[in-house]
């Protein structure tokens, strides 16, 4: 009866001496993925995404001369494939029936459940990011997200994390704000594109709130005005990136294209008893996708 809990799994909670029964990691950091994906809500059984250009700056006509026409370049599509993701747990008849001076043994476990779901949900949304920088991924344009040549439809390329990677500091900083601030489009007209969060792993908290909370500049020993602050820009702790030295910028949402797609929510735990062992089955189920459509907006170091 592999990956059942029977008596013998729980000989403590039917000890009459015992004073408490606890379980690990029924908390959470509380939701993440919000705060750097595109959440939205499918009905469907996948969701598809593309782009197009659109025109280039419009040129000087002569008088009695012919207007130029331009057209449009059509881009690259993305599916996004929803996949189930499904957690159970199944007690023996006997197991319930002799738990009785701990009740709360078992009361926990749809806790348990849902705290593994949660784990899934922002592991999954995180490695958007941890793959995009360890270049394990590619996007639909062939590269990893985070790439220093991410083609364009016209041919060029264009780049979105330093041609040396670098730790995160005033100098990688100011590069990083400078570069998402000169994207072009397909037709190499300026993107307006300004980040608003800085996105560190739980190890660079420090560093980010050195650098964004500091008055002054950080590290000098001169007053100097601390320009980051004129910037508008926070930054997030994401518990879920593995990358311990890399860090991200993110411009705001309406202007990058991380999506994370609800299919099936987690819903109410489904219940039933098996008819032939009497054993009582709990089960857990829900259905997204994530990824990304474009990887303007984003900029990104691995870190040195």
């Amino acid at each position: 009866m592999a990956n059942v809990t029977t008596r013998t799994q729980i000989v403590d909670a039917l000890d009459a001496n015992l004073n408490e029964m606890f379980q690990d990691g029924l908390t959470s950091w509380g939701e993440e993925y919000t705060k750097f994906m595109n959440v939205e809500t499918s009905d469907k059984q996948s969701e598809k995404d593309s782009y197009e250009s659109g025109f280039v700056t419009m040129p000087e006509k002569g008088e009695g001369v012919a207007a130029s026409y331009d057209a449009i370049l059509p881009g690259i599509s993305k599916n996004y494939v929803h996949k189930t993701y499904a957690l159970g747990y199944e007690l023996t008849e006997e197991a319930v029936e002799d738990n009785l001076r701990t009740p709360e043994t078992f009361a926990k476990l749809p806790q348990a459940l849902s705290r593994s779901a949660i784990e899934t949900v922002e592991t999954e949304a995180a490695n958007v990011i941890n793959t995009g920088l360890d270049g394990t991924v590619t996007g639909f344009d062939g590269v990893a997200l985070f790439n220093t040549a991410h083609p364009n439809l016209d041919g060029s390329t264009q780049s979105n994390t330093p041609s040396t990677q670098a730790d995160l500091s005033v100098t990688s900083l100011t590069a990083g704000l400078t570069a998402i601030e000169k994207y072009v489009d397909e037709k190499g007209l300026k993107r307006p594109t300004k980040a608003v969060m800085l996105l560190v792993p739980v190890d660079l908290w420090n560093v980010a709130e050195e650098l964004l909370g500091s008055e002054y500049k950080p590290y000098v020993a001169n007053n100097e005005v601390n320009a980051f602050r004129k910037k508008d820009l926070q930054y997030f702790v994401g518990h879920y990136l593995t990358d311990t030295d890399a860090w991200v910028l993110l411009s705001e949402k309406e202007n990058h294209k991380l999506k994370f797609f609800w299919r099936v929510r987690l819903g109410a735990l489904k219940r039933g008893n098996d008819f032939d062992t009497t054993n009582l089955k709990h089960l857990s189920r829900m259905r997204f996708s994530t990824g990304y459509s474009h990887w303007m907006g984003t900029y990104g170091s691995q870190g040195a």
